[in-house]
């Protein structure tokens, strides 16, 4: 399966409710989607805006067999990180946020 074939999948069951989160440290920074700062419209808008340079694929830390589907679209001027793998019958996301600019971690000199 390619970035559209995945992308349509994703979008479809955020429509159809049918989704998971995987739960993990700072859940409340790192998945958007499962504490209501973003909806699922929101994160399918996102993901249309994704072009394949923004999309890769994974096997999941835990799980090697599991692909996990990585999106780094830019949309409505922000970089998303949008990460999630499908276990029938849902698709379970890992993660939805912004991404932090690179150099907001470094001191001015």
């Amino acid at each position: 399966m390619g970035l559209k074939d995945v992308r349509t999948r994703v979008i479809e069951q955020l429509r159809e409710g049918s989704i998971q989160h995987e739960m993990r440290k700072n859940i409340d920074e790192k998945n958007l989607l499962l504490v209501g700062e973003v909806s699922p419209e929101d994160v399918a808008n996102c993901l249309k805006k994704c072009q394949g340079t923004q999309y890769s694929v994974s096997p999941h830390h835990a799980h090697s067999g599991i692909p996990v589907h990585i999106f780094e679209p830019k949309h409505n001027g922000y970089d998303w990180y949008i990460k999630c793998y499908f276990l029938e019958p849902d698709v379970w996301f890992i993660s939805v946020h912004r991404k932090k600019a690179r150099n907001a971690t470094r001191m001015k000199r």
